[in-house]
């Protein structure tokens, strides 16, 4: 992709104008209540998807009105990192809180950066869960019944 003054712009009017990070978090949470087909979050649940790879959810922590939840991919031979998301029971939000391990240890360090960035770095990835929810719902993933 080439980065030109047309990108810029684009970005520019999609991180601001087209939707607010709320509305993603908001959407998010009914994105993955379908998924999940019910409002409790069991320890491990697995979905699956005629000849797709299947996907891991396993709650993290849980507590009275957020429940942390990683969700990976399991494919033949390998499994995914983990995405982890935070769920808010209360607010009905769903917040990807990060996507490696580098960005893990990085926030438990401390590690400090700019406030643009990190804020674009919170919108993008939120971007990304929405797609990969929708995307997970379009490709026909349900919970398996193990």
């Amino acid at each position: 992709m080439i980065l030109n003054q047309t990108f810029h712009e684009r970005r520019q009017w999609s991180l601001h104008d087209s939707c607010r990070i709320g509305d993603l978090h908001e959407y998010n949470y009914l994105l993955l209540k379908q998924l999940l087909d019910s409002d409790q979050v069991e320890k491990t649940m697995h979905f699956t998807a005629p000849s797709k790879p299947t996907l891991r959810l396993v709650r993290r922590e849980q507590f009275r009105y957020t429940t942390e939840v990683a969700l990976m991919m399991t494919f033949d031979d390998a499994v995914s990192d983990p995405v982890v998301l935070r769920i808010y029971h209360d607010a009905e939000l769903v917040e990807l809180v990060y996507s490696n391990e580098f960005e893990r240890q990085y926030r438990q360090l401390g590690g400090l950066a700019d406030a643009t960035h990190q804020a674009e770095l919170r919108f993008s990835q939120n971007c990304f869960l929405n797609k990969w929810l929708i995307f997970l719902l379009q490709n026909g993933y349900h919970k398996a019944e193990l």
